[in-house]
């Protein structure tokens, strides 16, 4: 193996690495969208159309159908998975003013997450809260470090800070 083969697999590995790192990052971000299914869905047929456009023309490089079929497989693939990562993103850097709307708080509950188990007769500290609201006849469940309103009751209108993305998906802003 010459060195620019090394090189551009180390690339390639530091690239792969970075992917995953933005993922977990905005997971956090997905968490909290109020139409994250309709972004995830719409970014994933975008991928499948784009991918499909770049391997029509990558395909006039290969003259083997094995070889069509590995740019096809190879579009697809990496364009559909990557497609939800960068249209949250851009949804979210290009997203108009926050603005607060009102809502009706349902419940907020805090949850436990620890890797290794609890020792005997150790309390459980919360990991987050999840806190369950109503929006246009819809229940919501968004996610946080702290509780948001600790003191509300079942039904109490509160507000919740929302920004419209690029896209039209809205998410909280904490």
């Amino acid at each position: 193996m010459n060195n620019r083969t090394r090189i551009l697999i180390g690339f390639a590995t530091l690239g792969i690495v970075g992917l995953v790192v933005l993922y977990m990052v905005e997971f956090r971000w997905f968490q909290n969208y109020i139409q994250a299914k309709s972004l995830v869905v719409g970014a994933l047929i975008a991928g499948l159309v784009v991918g499909a456009a770049l391997a029509f023309f990558l395909q006039k490089k290969s003259d083997e159908l094995v070889g069509k079929m590995q740019i096809l497989a190879t579009c697809l693939i990496v364009l559909t998975l990557l497609m939800p990562l960068f249209a949250s993103m851009a949804n979210r850097f290009f997203a108009q003013q926050a603005k607060p709307v009102a809502v009706q708080f349902w419940e907020e509950k805090a949850y436990v997450m620890n890797r290794y188990g609890l020792l005997k007769g150790q309390e459980p500290a919360p990991a987050g809260y999840f806190l369950f609201v109503v929006k246009d006849g819809e229940m919501l469940r968004l996610e946080n470090k702290s509780p948001v309103f600790p003191n509300a009751e079942q039904g109490d209108t509160v507000e919740l800070t929302l920004r419209k993305g690029l896209f039209g998906a809205e998410f909280v802003v904490w």
